[in-house]
């Protein structure tokens, strides 16, 4: 008995999806019916068309709506590259940070080299060499050329 039910409902919502129309007779009288107006009928529209109609030229020209597959692997795309810009724009900045870095130790050591002073390096027997007034005046010039590079 609870399978007759569906059933009867299903035969019940069939009449639902068939064609309606509308007439007026001759008398001025307007009818409703499932069934098409006969020919002598001067006004007459359908209501409802249950058959499929065929795509206008709009309709046509539209693209086709996307399954929910092309929609998930758009979304995947453009959240890939949206990571993939965030990561190239964190690269730039930790680039740029480290330019700046490295731009202020070579004007500290520009600004050291200047100042004067006594300046040392290790030799090669890791003992402590004094450098010379030439050897100062040649760091000047190298530290000058690679805070230009650093800076600008």
């Amino acid at each position: 008995m609870r399978h007759l039910v569906p059933l009867a409902l299903c035969i019940l919502v069939l009449p639902a999806w068939a064609d309606l129309y509308k007439w007026t007779d001759e008398g001025g009288s307007v009818h409703y019916s499932d069934q098409p107006p006969p020919p002598t009928v001067k006004k007459s529209e359908a209501l409802r068309v249950g058959k499929l109609t065929p795509p206008s030229d709009k309709t046509k020209s539209a693209a086709p709506p996307k399954s929910l597959a092309d929609q998930e692997m758009e979304f995947r795309k453009r959240r890939l590259e949206a990571a993939e810009a965030s990561a190239k724009s964190e690269k730039e900045a930790q680039a740029e940070e480290e330019k700046k870095r490295n731009c202020q130790r070579a004007m500290g050591q520009v600004t050291a080299m200047q100042n004067g002073g006594r300046i040392t390096r290790y030799g090669p027997n890791g003992e402590q060499v004094f450098l010379t007034d030439e050897e100062i005046a040649k760091g000047v010039v190298e530290a000058k050329k690679a805070a230009e590079s650093w800076c600008h």
